[in-house]
């Protein structure tokens, strides 16, 4: 499972705030790109509103690795609304069930299937078999924009999507170093790891709600967290009273401490991080900004700063679920829906005026 975050640490913030173009373009240099856009629903324009699809891949190595599929574990839509003074961030949950459209690329018929699936189906080759090359992924983002696009009367133009592996993700947290006063909200024990950092394989078993587990304890406070605590932290749904809506919401929380530190003046003028985190951004992402180049980004969104992140609980952080034929669904509900409408028309603020407990508060902030 992945954290879906990264873009808004490259361009959003970090860089657009205190580095010149020509020193932008030097830092993103390493990061491969790519065209995954389709033309019907690329946005021409990043003068007004701003639609931003990251997608964190659940691709594993080794005993964990799927030979079929690569799923979009983390999927994050990230709106900018004209005025270029916020950015709203709605997690949808991976375990929604959606209708994926057909896509003749990879001869996929369409149909009902979880939302992380489309990925799946798009990174494929016509015959069915696993595409783990840039131009499969390109397919995967294609057939994820899609489905989301579809899920709105008259649909949603991007103007980029990032995709994010896990990895790579891994190195830029590690660049960072300490991940400084990080507050957790609830208490849970990891799946994933042991107290002495161990990687537990395969995962722990956990019964959900028991607190009397060997894994790593992260208690309710605020405390400096090593990389891999950070991480492991930010991945942990089993345990939490909200599940997966919690790991979403920690996930987000996660972005704005590394945009933050990222921006501070410990790392802007430290050469040696700075480098280190240009080599993990090549690791960790591949973009596809849409018609424009870094240097339009790094004008158009030098205004913003890490307290401009909105968090947003879809579905209100509420659980809509089915079970069919045992397997776990999540339905986006009818407010979702209407959010996703107001991503449309650029309106988000006025949703979030009638509904503010959908506003995910952050406990660092």
């Amino acid at each position: 499972m992945v954290i879906a975050c990264g873009l808004l640490v490259m361009i959003a913030s970090g860089l657009t705030v205190a580095v010149p173009k020509l020193a932008a373009a030097w830092f993103t240099s390493k990061i491969p790109q790519i065209e995954a856009i389709p033309t019907d629903l690329v946005a021409t324009s990043i003068d007004g509103p701003i639609n931003f699809l990251l997608l964190g891949l659940d691709q594993r190595e080794g005993e964990e690795a799927d030979l079929h599929n690569i799923r979009a574990d983390s999927i994050v839509l990230v709106h900018i609304p004209a005025a270029h003074d916020v950015v709203y961030m709605i997690s949808i949950p991976r375990d929604s069930m959606v209708e994926i459209p057909p896509f003749p690329p990879t001869n996929f018929p369409g149909g009902y299937h979880k939302i992380n699936d489309a990925f799946a189906k798009g990174a494929k080759t016509p015959d069915g078999r696993l595409d783990d090359t840039p131009e499969g992924w390109s397919r995967g983002a294609e057939l994820t924009m899609r489905t989301i696009s579809n899920l709105v009367p008259g649909g949603l133009k991007f103007n980029g999507v990032a995709i994010i592996n896990f990895v790579g993700f891994e190195k830029v947290v590690e660049a960072l170093g300490v991940i400084k006063n990080f507050c957790v909200d609830e208490e849970v024990y990891s799946i994933h790891y042991y107290p002495d950092g161990t990687r537990a394989f395969p995962d722990l078993n956990y019964t959900y709600g028991d607190n009397q587990t060997v894994g790593k304890h992260y208690p309710v406070g605020c405390y400096d967290m090593l990389p891999w605590e950070a991480l492991d932290y930010s991945r942990q749904r089993y345990g939490l009273s909200d599940g997966d809506y919690g790991r979403q919401r920690h996930q987000q929380q996660l972005l704005k401490a590394i945009v933050r530190q990222a921006m501070s003046p410990d790392v802007f003028t430290n050469l040696s991080t700075i480098g280190k985190l240009r080599d993990a951004a090549g690791d960790m992402l591949t973009l596809d900004l849409g018609d424009f180049g870094i240097e339009d980004w790094v004008l158009t969104l030098s205004s913003l700063r890490p307290d401009d992140i909105v968090m947003i609980r879809t579905n209100g952080g509420k659980f809509n679920s089915q079970m069919i034929d045992g397997i776990y669904y999540e339905y986006l509900s009818a407010e979702s829906l209407e959010l996703l409408k107001h991503v449309q028309s650029g309106t988000v603020f006025d949703f979030l005026t009638r509904h503010p407990d959908w506003v995910a508060r952050d406990p660092g902030a």
